[in-house]
């Protein structure tokens, strides 16, 4: 018997905002600006929830190879105004987890994004997240 075992894919993003902790955490939290930064091929789905908040439930979809994919994530830590991180609890990954992290940094903010995720599909899920999934997340 043959058997893949899936490692963590992960990737790690940094930025630099001129503004303070606070202010990029309330932004972030904030789902309003999500449909304003994402791609076009992208959608936040919350309709009740405006805010994000602790254990709270975060509801996205994204366009690949031509279908619609809806991932939700609940909010596992929360640490205003440094950070927080939403796991999926249901969705097309094996796990995904996105950890969001605030430091402030000379005059503002220094923004680390970790996202951690693996596939299902074995090999299949590999090649695809070669082929596919991986440009996406960059």
């Amino acid at each position: 018997r043959y058997t893949v075992r899936m490692s963590v894919i992960r990737r790690q993003y940094q930025i630099f905002i001129d503004r303070p902790p606070q202010a990029v955490f309330d932004f972030f939290t904030n789902l309003r600006n999500y449909n304003r930064i994402l791609p076009d091929d992208q959608q936040i789905l919350n309709e009740a929830e405006t805010v994000l908040r602790e254990s709270g439930t975060l509801r996205w979809k994204w366009k690949q190879g031509g279908l619609w994919r809806t991932i939700e994530a609940e909010i596992t830590e929360w640490n205003p105004p440094t950070g927080f991180c939403e796991k999926q609890v249901s969705g097309p990954f094996a796990s995904y987890s996105h950890r969001h992290k605030f430091t402030e940094f000379q005059t503002g903010t220094l923004v680390a994004d970790t996202i951690e995720y693996t596939l299902p599909g074995g090999p299949v899920g590999l090649l695809m997240e070669k082929v596919a999934l991986g440009t996406r997340l960059d």
